[in-house]
């Protein structure tokens, strides 16, 4: 299980995230650590926020490397057309 310590701060940044962010993708992503931030086990976050094991190890990962502006961060996959 990876342990993360939240402040105060990023507690409520997450909180008004989960709801207020413009893509619903963020929103999941913030839900998943506001539950992490809640001492919920690993099971009960990825039953709760509707993602995967995987997915939820990515996202607290990616909150560990770059913080709550990582989880922010929408990057699509856009392939190239051989016409370019």
């Amino acid at each position: 299980m990876i342990e993360i310590e939240f402040t105060e701060e990023e507690i409520k940044a997450l909180e008004y995230g989960r709801y207020h962010h413009p893509h619903p993708r963020v929103q999941r992503r913030m839900k998943a650590l506001w539950l992490k931030s809640q001492n919920l086990s690993h099971k009960q976050i990825y039953q709760f926020a509707g993602i995967s094991s995987n997915t939820l190890i990515d996202y607290l990962r990616k909150y560990q490397e770059c913080g709550i502006e990582g989880l922010k961060e929408v990057n699509f996959y856009h392939p190239q057309n051989e016409l370019r």
